[in-house]
C-alpha cells in the first residue's frame, strides 16, 4: 500500500453513504411537503391542465382541490404493499365537490398557507424493501360539460428528466396503474363507465438548456379513419401525462408554475428571498409549516447540491455529448469545447456507449 494512504473500513464507507442518502431523502421529503401545499398545487394544475385555464389559482386552490392526498404512501406496483401509517381523519377542507373550505381564500386575495393538503409522513419505513410509491396523490375536480368531474392526480418530483428511459413512458405506466387500481373501489365488474380520469404530472428540476422551461402534455386522441362518427371525448380521454421541466431558465419563465417551483428549488436563493417570492410574487401567505419546509430545503440543498453537482452535471454533459455527436455531427474536440470538458472525457463517453451496445 502506498505510504500515507488511509484505508477506509467498509463499515465507515457504508455509514458515509447512508448519511449522504439520508441528506437527500430529507431534502426530497421537504420538497414533497412544500409541493403538497394547496396553493402550490393550484399553480401546477393551472399550468398542466387546460380545463383550469380560465380560473385563478385562488379559485383552483379553494374550489377544485379536495380530499386528503397521500404523500409517499400508496404503492405504484400492484405486488408491492402500501406503506402502513396511522389513520388520518377525514379532511375538513371540503364537504362536497366545489365547496370552498373556511379560510381557503383570504380577503386580500392571498392564498392561505394554512390550506396545506394534509399528507402522511414521507419517510415511513416500507414493509417491503424497494417499494415504489407515488410522491403525491390526491383527488381534484374539473369543470366538464357544466358539472364538476373528479380526477385522480399524481405529482412526481424528478431530479433528472433523462433517467435512462423516456420519462413519458413511466408517466403512462403510473397513469395506467391509477386507472387499474380503481377496480373494486370506484367501479366493479363491467362498470367501466365509472372510471375516473387520471393525470400524472412530472416536475423535473434539472435538465439541459434546450429542454429547460418547457411543458409537454401527452394524452389519448381519436382518429376517425372512416365515416363521420365521433365518440364523446369523455369516453376515451381518461389519462394525461404532463412533464414540466424547470432547468436553468426556469426562474425567468413566463409560466407561473415553472417560475414558482424553480425559485423554491433554487440552491442560490436564500430563505428570505424564497419567502418574499411566495408572498409578493405568488400571493401565498407563509405558515409555520411552509416556512419550516423552505428552511429545511435551504439548509439541506447546499449539501445535496455539493454531493450531486459533479455526478449530476457530468451525467447531463454526457447526455448532451451524445446528442451533439448523433444529431449535429460534432467532433469530440468540438463537443469538449462546447461542454468545457477534456477531449479524453468525451472520447471515453463515446467508447463506453459503443461498448454497451
Amino acid at each position: 500500500m502506498p505510504e500515507g494512504r488511509i484505508t477506509i473500513p467498509n463499515e465507515i464507507a457504508q455509514n458515509l453513504k447512508a448519511a449522504e442518502d439520508g441528506l437527500s431523502a430529507r431534502y426530497d421529503a421537504s420538497a414533497r411537503n412544500l409541493v403538497a401545499e394547496k396553493p402550490v398545487l393550484a399553480y401546477i394544475l393551472k399550468s398542466a391542465l387546460d380545463e383550469y385555464e380560465d380560473y385563478t389559482v385562488q379559485e383552483i386552490a379553494g374550489k377544485f382541490i379536495e380530499g386528503v392526498p397521500q404523500i409517499r404512501t400508496t404503492a405504484v406496483h400492484r405486488d408491492h404493499p402500501d406503506r402502513q401509517v396511522p389513520a388520518v381523519p377525514a379532511s375538513p377542507m371540503f364537504s362536497g365537490p366545489g365547496e370552498k373550505a373556511d379560510g381557503a381564500e383570504e380577503a386580500d386575495g392571498m392564498m392561505s398557507g394554512d390550506d396545506k393538503i394534509e399528507g402522511l409522513p414521507a419517510e415511513d419505513k416500507s414493509q417491503r424493501e424497494g417499494t415504489v410509491c407515488y410522491d403525491i396523490r390526491f383527488l381534484a375536480v374539473i369543470p366538464q360539460s357544466g358539472v364538476l368531474v373528479e380526477i385522480f392526480v399524481n405529482i412526481e418530483i424528478q431530479n433528472n428528466d433523462k433517467p435512462g428511459y423516456p420519462l413519458p413512458m413511466r408517466g403512462i405506466y403510473y397513469g395506467a396503474r391509477m386507472i387499474s387500481s380503481q377496480r373494486g373501489t370506484v367501479f366493479k365488474d363491467q362498470e367501466y363507465g365509472k372510471i375516473k380520469r387520471v393525470v400524472s404530472i412530472w416536475v423535473c428540476e434539472d435538465t439541459v438548456d434546450y429542454r429547460s422551461d418547457t411543458i409537454n402534455q401527452y394524452q389519448m386522441t381519436e382518429t376517425c379513419k372512416r365515416g363521420n362518427f365521433r365518440e364523446e371525448k369523455e369516453s376515451y380521454d381518461l389519462m394525461r401525462v404532463v412533464v414540466l421541466r424547470l432547468g436553468r431558465h426556469g426562474e425567468k419563465s413566463g409560466d407561473n408554475a415553472i417560475r414558482l417551483l424553480s425559485k423554491m428549488f433554487s440552491v442560490e436563493r436564500t430563505y428570505e428571498e424564497k419567502l418574499m417570492a411566495l408572498t409578493d410574487e405568488f400571493q401565498i401567505s407563509v405558515t409555520k409549516e411552509i416556512s419550516r419546509e423552505v428552511l429545511n430545503m435551504c439548509n439541506l440543498s447546499t449539501g445535496v447540491y455539493n454531493k450531486g453537482v459533479t455526478e449530476g452535471r457530468m451525467e447531463q454533459a454526457r447526455e448532451t455529448a451524445y446528442e451533439l455527436y448523433d444529431e449535429d455531427g460534432f467532433s469530440p474536440e468540438k463537443i469538449a469545447k462546447r461542454l468545457k470538458v477534456s477531449v479524453d472525457t468525451v472520447e471515453k463517453w463515446l467508447e463506453e456507449r459503443l461498448a454497451a451496445v
